[in-house]
């Protein structure tokens, strides 16, 4: 938080001018850490509702988008946030999509809650440059809610192909939120945007998938943003214009 907006705000809030002022009066007494704690906490829970940068995902599907819920708490993604618990306010990341199984890191996005990335997520490598934005976080109890992810199913194009790749997944019990089908013949590529409640289920749909006649590969997509890419405030690609 040293030399952030947020502490900025809270240092005028709290009747002093400079952050300097602020620490010589908690290391005298005259203000306790707890409430500056509180106030910090108080800032992250509020969240903030603003749409993400489009990810790869998004610009695949242009064509009957579905707004995914931004900001919501970290009880309710089965998160815990060290020192917090899990009211404070989370977002998961669109660039990597994490689902519970990932292993997985929090950044701290000002006044708008905690972005919650895989640690592989090739943006984390960017933010890292900024470490006490950093928080850990794990997954902890069931979540109340579904976690998006992209896959890409490839094969060779033939009759009800798609009609079979669609049971497939609704077998397993994953809804298809997004879905996009290109052709160059003999081949097919196909993207879906799917709803999972966790990794093992995300596996699991993923074998299903590459034992369909016709399949040669299923996986799922992570896109990784080249590390010259800007990023905002919730540690996303921010588009450039």
């Amino acid at each position: 938080m040293v030399g952030s907006s947020l502490l900025a705000d809270i240092t005028r809030e709290v009747g002093y001018k400079r952050a300097d002022e602020l620490y010589r009066a908690i290391g005298s007494g005259k203000i306790s850490v707890e409430l500056i704690v509180e106030k910090v906490h108080e800032r992250l829970r509020q969240g903030d509702a603003a749409e993400e940068a489009a990810s790869a995902a998004d610009e695949l599907m242009r064509a009957g988008r579905v707004r995914e819920r931004a900001v919501t708490t970290a009880g309710r993604y089965g998160i815990s946030v060290d020192g917090v618990g899990t009211d404070v306010m989370v977002r998961i990341a669109k660039c990597c999509r994490p689902v519970p199984g990932d292993d997985i890191c929090g950044y701290v996005s000002l006044g708008r809650g905690i972005t919650i990335h895989r640690t592989d997520c090739a943006n984390v490598a960017v933010l890292r440059k900024d470490p006490n934005r950093f928080t850990a976080v794990a997954w902890s109890g069931d979540p109340d809610a579904s976690f998006r992810v992209e896959l890409q199913v490839d094969g060779w194009d033939r009759h009800r192909l798609l009609e079979d790749l669609s049971r497939s997944l609704a077998e397993a019990g994953i809804n298809i939120v997004e879905a996009l089908v290109t052709t160059n013949d003999p081949m097919i590529r196909n993207r879906f945007v799917v709803e999972v409640p966790d990794i093992s289920t995300l596996d699991a749909a993923i074998a299903r998938l590459r034992q369909i006649d016709a399949v040669f590969d299923a996986r799922r997509v992570t896109p990784d943003a080249k590390p010259d890419l800007l990023l905002d405030d919730d540690g996303e690609a921010a588009s450039v214009n």
